[in-house]
């Protein structure tokens, strides 16, 4: 098992986010969500950092922008939230 920089986060596969983004928020185009994500990921590998100084939250930043889990969220952690596994 792979250790995780980002403590917390249930990492899951990219086309299984999709799916599951999609299953839940009807409407959302996959291009779009899709695109978003890669986007993000691309970002997350490159160093983005949010503005606090944290590494960005892959799945969040693909709809809400760069940033990471807290700032998105306004939790302090996640919890068992959902990660990119490579982004993990």
């Amino acid at each position: 098992m792979k250790t995780s920089n980002k403590q917390g986060f249930t990492p899951i596969g990219m086309n299984e986010y999709i799916e599951k983004h999609l299953e839940n928020n009807h409407g959302t185009k996959r291009t779009e969500i899709e695109d978003g994500l890669k986007t993000a990921l691309r970002a997350y590998k490159a160093g983005m950092k949010c503005a606090c100084g944290n590494p960005i939250w892959v799945i969040g930043s693909a709809l809400a922008g760069n940033a990471c889990f807290t700032c998105i969220t306004g939790e302090a952690h996640p919890d068992c939230d959902f990660e990119i596994d490579e982004a993990m």
